[in-house]
C-alpha cells in the first residue's frame, strides 16, 4: 500500500501553526548526523551555544569537545567552535582550546563538558570544563579565558572548587543580574553541588546548596519568570537516563522535589542534557534544550538533538517531535509535517506482524530479525526524504543495532542507529536521510547478523529542509 498522509501533530502553547519551513528558519531532526559547512560530523560533545555579545555579530557560537576517532576513550584532542546564523549551516572555526604537552590540558588528560559565559565586567568570555586523568581521579574543573568568543582561548589553570573533587558539571550565568554559578557532581560522584561564581567568572565564591547522595550529572538551567529549573540526569556512564528538573525561587535554594522532563523510560527521547538556551523571539520566548545522543562505544559518532520545552506556567516539558522548524527572529515553531505509515498498512507480510504493546499506531508491529524486514511503497514527490523509523528495543543498555534502508533493491548509504530502550516500551524514533521517487520500494533490515530482535511500529516520510 502506499502512504497515508496525516498532518502534523497537535500543538502545545508554545508551538503555533506556521507555513513550512523557509530559509530564515531553524530546521531540526532530533539525532541526525549533523554535518559543517564542509560535509563533515560535527564534532561539538557535551558542549554549550551562545550568542557572541557583539552587536554587530549575529552568529551562534557552538563549543564541544572534538572526539573525532575515538570509541570510549575521552582523551583530549580540542575544543572547537562553529558558527551558524541560523541553526542549520555550522562553519567550523577550529580548535579554540588544544593540547598543551605537560599540563592538566595535555593529550594525554581529560577536558569535558565545555561551557563558555561571557563577562561583562572585563569584556571577556570564560570557558570552564571538566579536567581530569584518563582514570577520571583528578576531578577537577578547569577555566579559560578569550577576548572574543571565537578566538584562542587561555589556559589559566585546573583546580578542585573548596578542594572538593568535581567530574560532571556546568556554569550558568543569570540574565538578569549578570551573577554567574557553578553547577558540578562532587564527592565521588555522590553529591551535586551549586557554588556562586566571583565577579570575573574565574573561581568559586560561595558554596550554596548541595544534594547529598544523589548521584546526579549533567546539570543546566533556566530561568522562567523568576524561577530557576535546574536540569539533571542520573549517572549512567555514556548511556541516555531519564532527566529530571527541580525549582527554586532562589539558586541557594529551597529546592522542589526532582520531576520528570520527560516520560518515564523514554530517557528524555534518548539524550542526556548538554546545554539550554533561551531565544528571545520578538512574538515568544523558546527555552531550546540541546542534548547529546551518546554513542558509549563510538563517542566519535554521537550525535545531538534540539528539542523545544513547553511551560504551563509551573510543568517544564521536554516536546516530543521527530521533525520541526522554529523561526529565530519570532520564537515561533511547529512540527514539521509527515506522511505516515504503519506496520498495519506497510507491504510487509502478515506473518512478520505482531500485535504491539506501546499503543502504536494501527494496532501492530513489524517484527525486525536477521530474516525478515519492514517494507513500503513510497507515494509522493521526488525528493530528499528524513525517514522517521518508529521502533522499540528492549535489550542490554548502550546497545545498538542499525538498520539498513534498500530503495527497489539497491542498498541506500548509511544506517539508522536503533539503540535499546533498556526494559521499557517506549516508542523511539530514529531518522535516516534518504532521496525518494514516487513509486520507490522501500526496505528496511537489519544489518547485525547476531542482533537481538526488535519491533518497528511504522515510518514517518518528512520533507528534509536542511
Amino acid at each position: 500500500m502506499g502512504l497515508l498522509s496525516f498532518s502534523s501533530l497537535a500543538l502545545t502553547a508554545l508551538a503555533i501553526s506556521t507555513p513550512l519551513a523557509s530559509a530564515a528558519n531553524a530546521i531540526f531532526y532530533p539525532k541526525i548526523n549533523l554535518t559543517d559547512t564542509e560535509n563533515n560530523l560535527i564534532q561539538a560533545h557535551g558542549g554549550a551555544i551562545l550568542r557572541s555579545a557583539s552587536s554587530d555579530d549575529n552568529n551562534w557560537y557552538w563549543f564541544g569537545e572534538d572526539k573525532t576517532g575515538l570509541t570510549n576513550s575521552g582523551s583530549f584532542i580540542g575544543v572547537n567552535c562553529y558558527r551558524s546564523s541560523n541553526f542549520v549551516s555550522w562553519e567550523r572555526v577550529g580548535h579554540v582550546l588544544s593540547p598543551q604537552d605537560g599540563t592538566n590540558i595535555s593529550d594525554s588528560k581529560i577536558v569535558e563538558r565545555p561551557k563558555v559565559i561571557y563577562n561583562d565586567k572585563n569584556s571577556e568570555y570564560v570557558m570552564w570544563f571538566h579536567g581530569d586523568n584518563s582514570s577520571y581521579g583528578a576531578a577537577q574543573v578547569g577555566v579559560a579565558t578569550s577576548q572574543t568568543v571565537d578566538g584562542q582561548y587561555s589556559w589559566k589553570g585546573n583546580f578542585k572548587p573548596f578542594g572538593n573533587d568535581s567530574r560532571d558539571m556546568t556554569v550558568w550565568k543569570d540574565p538578569d543580574d549578570g551573577s554567574a554559578y557553578l553547577i558540578y557532581a562532587t564527592n565521588g560522584n555522590a553529591d551535586f553541588s551549586i557554588a556562586s561564581l566571583d565577579s570575573d567568572y574565574y573561581y568559586p565564591n560561595e558554596s550554596l546548596y548541595t544534594f547529598e547522595e544523589k548521584f546526579w550529572e549533567a546539570p543546566g538551567v533556566f530561568k522562567i519568570d523568576g524561577v530557576f529549573y535546574l536540569i539533571f540526569s542520573r549517572q549512567d556512564g555514556w548511556t541516555p537516563t531519564d532527566n529530571f528538573y527541580m525549582t527554586s525561587t532562589s539558586m541557594a535554594g529551597p529546592w522542589s522535589e526532582a520531576t520528570l522532563l520527560a516520560p518515564e523510560g523514554s530517557y528524555a527521547y534518548l539524550t542526556q542534557n548538554a546545554y539550554d538556551i533561551v531565544i528571545e523571539g520578538s512574538k515568544q520566548v523558546v527555552y531550546l534544550y540541546y542534548g547529546d545522543h551518546w554513542s558509549g562505544n563510538q563517542l566519535g559518532s554521537s550525535t545531538y538533538a534540539f528539542h523545544p520545552t513547553t511551560h504551563d506556567g509551573e510543568t517544564l516539558s521536554l516536546y516530543k517531535t521527530g521533525a520541526w522548524t522554529l523561526d529565530l527572529a519570532t520564537g515561533e515553531w511547529s512540527d514539521l509535517p509527515f506522511d505516515s505509515i504503519t506496520a498495519a498498512d506497510s507491504t510487509t507480510p502478515d506473518t512478520n506482524l505482531v500485535p504491539c504493546e506501546d499503543g502504536c499506531a494501527g494496532g501492530q508491529a513489524a517484527n525486525m530479525t536477521s530474516e525478515t524486514s519492514f517494507s513500503f511503497t513510497y507515494s509522493g514527490g521526488a525528493g530528499a526524504k528524513v525517514l522517521g523509523i518508529e521502533y522499540v528495543y528492549n535489550g542490554p543498555k548502550n546497545r545498538f543495532l542499525h538498520i539498513g534502508v534498500t530503495l527497489n533493491g539497491a542498498q541506500a548509504e548509511g544506517n539508522a542507529l536503533m539503540e535499546t530502550t533498556r526494559g521499557t516500551t517506549y516508542a523511539q524514533e530514529a531518522p535516516f536521510p534518504v532521496e525518494l521517487a514516487d513509486g520507490d520500494e522501500v526496505t528496511l533490515k537489519l544489518l547485525d547478523a547476531d542482533g537481538n530482535a526488535f519491533l518497528i511500529d511504522g515510518v514517518k516520510v518528512y520533507e528534509d529542509l536542511r
